[in-house]
C-alpha cells in the first residue's frame, strides 16, 4: 500500500512561512523578469531537509505568474542583424584596430529602427529567464500548502492502471460538474449509481492504455479536484509504481473543503457549438443539459447538451464524443441497444471510424460522423429526425 504522507505540524509551520515568502516576492517582480524572481528566491535560506519542499512550492508561485516576453522585437531576427553587422566590423577593421561593441549595437539598432539599449534588451527576450511577469494571481500561503498536499497525490495518479471512486452529494448540480469535468478531461469513465447513495465510477489510467500515458495521467490528475467537491468521496487507485512498475495500491478519502471552489465550465468546442445552435433559425431550442440518463446495470450516459421543440417539448439530447476512444463510442452503442430508451445523437469523430448505421432506424439513438468539427446544420438535421420518432406531448 502507497501512502502520501502529510506534513506534519512542524513542517507545515515551515511550509507556510516559505509560501508566505515567496509569495511575497512573486508580488514585489510584477514588471520584473522571470529570471530576476528566481534570483531572489534561490536567496532565501532554506534548511536541507526542507529543500524538495521549498522547490514545490516556488514552483506553484512560478506557476500563478502570467510571464510575457520583454519587447516587441523578434529575437531570431535581431540576432542575426547583430552577427551580420558584427561580421562586417570585424572584417574591415585595421591591424591595430580594435573592435567597438558599442557602435556595432549602434549600427545594428539603427538597422530595425530602435536604440542600442533596447536592441541589447531584445537580444534574448525569448527566453525564459527574460520574460516579464506582468500579472500575478495571488493565494493565502495556508492554500498554496493544502495545493501542495494535493499536487503529491495528484503525481502518485499519473502511475495509476485503474481508479476506482466513490462520491456522494447532496446536491445533483455537483454531480453533473464532476461528471462534466471528466467529460471535459477526455477521461473514459463508468458511472454507476450506488444502492445507497452516490455513484461509484471506473476510470481507467494511464498505465493501462496504449495511448500518451504522460497526457492521459495528467487529464485523471487534474480530475482530483473535481472528485474533492463531492460532500463524501473516497479513491482507490492500482498503480505501477517506479522503473520496475511494481504493482501498489492507493486510497484516498475525504470531505469536501469548505473553500473550495472547483467549477465546471464546458469545454470550448461544446460551448462554440451551443452559441451556433442557439443562434440558428430553428423549432429547437439548444441548451446545456442538466440530465444523467442511467441504465441500471449496463452504464450511465452524461449528454452535453439537449435540443428542446419549441411547439411540444420533445427533448433530443446531444453527445460529443469527438474526442474520446472508438471504444467510448460502443459503450455508448451497447448502451441503446441494452434498452436505454432516452432520444441521444452521438456526435463522433471520424478518425473514431464508426459508421453512422451501426444504430438503425428502430433504436431511439443516432449516430452523426463529422469530419473536423460538428456542424450546428449537420446536427439539427439529425435532430430532426430523431425527434420525429418521438411522442408529441400535450
Amino acid at each position: 500500500m502507497l501512502t502520501v504522507v502529510p506534513l506534519d505540524q512542524a513542517a507545515a509551520g515551515r511550509a507556510c512561512e516559505l509560501g508566505r515568502i515567496y509569495l511575497d516576492l512573486a508580488r514585489a517582480h510584477v514588471g520584473l523578469s522571470r529570471g530576476a524572481l528566481l534570483d531572489s528566491a534561490r536567496q532565501i535560506p532554506v534548511a536541507a531537509h526542507d529543500r524538495r519542499l521549498a522547490k514545490g512550492l516556488l514552483k506553484l508561485v512560478v506557476d500563478r505568474c502570467t510571464f510575457e516576453e520583454a519587447t516587441g522585437f523578434d529575437p531570431p531576427t535581431i540576432r542575426r542583424t547583430l552577427f551580420a553587422a558584427a561580421t562586417t566590423a570585424r572584417k574591415t577593421l585595421g591591424p591595430r584596430q580594435l573592435f567597438d561593441r558599442a557602435a556595432v549595437l549602434e549600427a545594428a539598432g539603427r538597422q530595425v529602427g530602435t536604440t542600442p539599449a533596447a536592441f541589447e534588451t531584445g537580444l534574448y527576450s525569448d527566453l525564459p529567464d527574460a520574460h516579464i511577469l506582468r500579472a500575478f494571481d495571488p493565494v493565502s500561503s495556508e492554500s498554496l500548502v493544502r495545493l501542495h498536499q494535493e499536487a503529491q497525490t495528484q503525481a502518485v495518479l499519473l502511475r495509476a492502471v485503474r481508479v476506482h471512486a466513490t462520491v456522494v452529494d447532496a446536491a445533483p448540480a455537483t454531480y453533473r460538474a464532476l461528471f462534466r469535468k471528466l467529460k471535459f478531461l477526455r477521461l473514459l469513465p463508468q458511472i454507476h449509481p450506488r444502492p445507497e447513495g452516490g455513484y461509484t465510477i471506473e476510470i481507467d489510467g494511464p498505465f493501462s492504455l496504449f495511448e500518451s500515458v504522460t497526457k492521459y495521467g495528467l487529464q485523471l490528475a487534474l480530475a482530483l479536484p473535481a472528485l474533492r467537491a463531492c460532500d463524501h468521496w473516497s479513491l482507490e487507485a492500482d498503480l505501477r509504481w517506479g522503473k520496475d512498475r511494481a504493482p501498489l495500491r492507493f486510497a484516498l478519502r475525504g470531505r469536501r473543503a469548505e473553500d473550495d471552489t472547483s467549477s465546471a465550465a464546458l469545454p470550448d468546442e461544446i460551448a462554440h457549438l451551443l452559441d451556433r445552435l442557439q443562434a440558428a433559425k430553428t423549432s429547437w431550442r439548444a441548451r446545456v443539459s442538466t440530465a444523467l440518463l442511467h441504465l441500471p446495470g449496463v452504464g450511465t450516459c452524461v449528454p452535453d447538451l439537449e435540443l428542446v421543440h419549441r411547439d411540444d417539448g420533445r427533448v433530443v439530447f446531444v453527445e460529443i464524443l469527438g474526442f474520446w476512444s472508438r471504444d467510448a463510442v460502443w459503450k455508448r452503442v451497447e448502451l441503446v441497444e441494452a434498452g436505454l430508451g432516452a432520444p441521444v445523437l452521438f456526435a463522433v469523430a471520424k478518425h473514431l471510424r464508426v459508421s453512422e448505421a451501426v444504430l438503425g432506424d428502430d433504436l431511439p439513438a443516432a449516430l452523426y460522423v463529422y469530419p473536423r468539427q460538428p456542424s450546428a446544420t449537420a446536427i439539427l438535421d439529425h435532430v430532426e429526425r430523431l425527434g420525429a420518432r418521438l411522442p408529441r406531448q400535450e
